[in-house]
């Protein structure tokens, strides 16, 4: 079942549906507040992985366990690229793009989290590629069937 809420009721490293596309949300704490972003999953050809600001409000649709991702494992290299999964001593990660105030920087995704983190980049043990795979159901097929009832 796929559930329609606000980003600030998802937990932080839950797929999520946003603007027809699957992602994971994700989080930064703050001393006050907590910042929401969009993580998009599923990205056209050549557009690297850029993390969204999310309002805190926004309209999304929780896929709790209805996605996976799999891993396949890169050889190790001097270069991780942006899309690229990391394991290191405090966790696994996703590497992408952050726009903020003009600045375009590298942030890094916690994948059990969603937890916004710099420079992860140390003590490497695994890279690896993925592929976002639907377990259960897709909300968006979901939502063209129940469309189709009523039409």
């Amino acid at each position: 079942m796929v559930t329609a809420v606000t980003a600030e009721t998802v937990t932080g490293g839950h797929f999520v549906l946003y603007r027809d596309m699957i992602g994971l949300k994700a989080v930064r704490h703050g001393k006050d507040h907590v910042n929401h972003y969009f993580v998009p999953l599923e990205l056209p050809a050549n557009q690297p992985m850029t993390v969204s600001y999310l309002d805190c409000k926004a309209k999304v649709q929780d896929c709790h366990n209805n996605f996976d991702i799999n891993l396949e494992p890169l050889a190790m290299s001097t270069s991780i690229d942006v899309g690229n999964i990391l394991v290191n001593i405090t966790g696994t990660y996703i590497k992408a793009y952050e726009r903020s105030k003009g600045i375009i920087s590298l942030v890094y995704i916690d994948l059990t989290n969603g937890e916004l983190r710099r420079r992860q980049e140390r003590q490497i043990s695994a890279v690896y590629r993925w592929i976002l795979t639907c377990t259960g159901i897709d909300p968006r097929r979901e939502s063209r069937e129940s469309e189709s009832l009523f039409a």
